[in-house]
């Protein structure tokens, strides 16, 4: 078995998302999501006093399902992650068309996170841990991890 197991990794996550403006606000919003998340995926730049760079680490990101205002009671759970690429398809209908301004008819914007830690077998025992010891199933917290 020992030989089997690598050690523990990180699971990553891919969204898609295909976004369509109808109108200058929409697509000032569109614009304004694919920024964000460019920007927060970079790394951070910090001047000292002396004239010196230094990196700080990137933005890190926690994602939840959602029903309603709740976490969602069946779909997985995540731990926070940093968001390792963005790419953007500015022909997202398949060839490439554009309103008067330039803003691109369908844009389809894919992002890959990360998590920054693996999942361990005591994530699942916290989750739905009781006073005495025991783990019940804990409906609001879905299947885990």
């Amino acid at each position: 078995m020992e030989l089997l197991f690598n050690g523990p990794s990180l699971r990553s996550f891919a969204f898609s998302f295909q976004m369509t403006p109808r109108s200058q606000t929409e697509s000032d919003a569109v614009k304004s999501i694919i920024r964000t998340f460019k920007s927060n995926m970079a790394p951070q730049v910090t001047a000292e006093g002396s004239g010196s760079l230094f990196l700080k680490t990137p933005n890190v990101f926690e994602l939840t399902y959602k029903q309603g205002n709740q976490p969602h009671s069946f779909l997985h759970q995540f731990k926070q992650c940093f968001l390792e690429n963005v790419s953007v398809n500015y022909t997202g209908a398949g060839t490439y068309a554009t309103y008067g301004d330039g803003t691109p008819v369908s844009i389809i914007m894919n992002l890959q996170f990360k998590e920054i830690e693996p999942i361990y077998d005591i994530d699942y025992e916290n989750e739905g841990a009781l006073a005495d010891g025991n783990v019940a199933f804990n409906q609001s917290t879905g299947v885990g991890y």
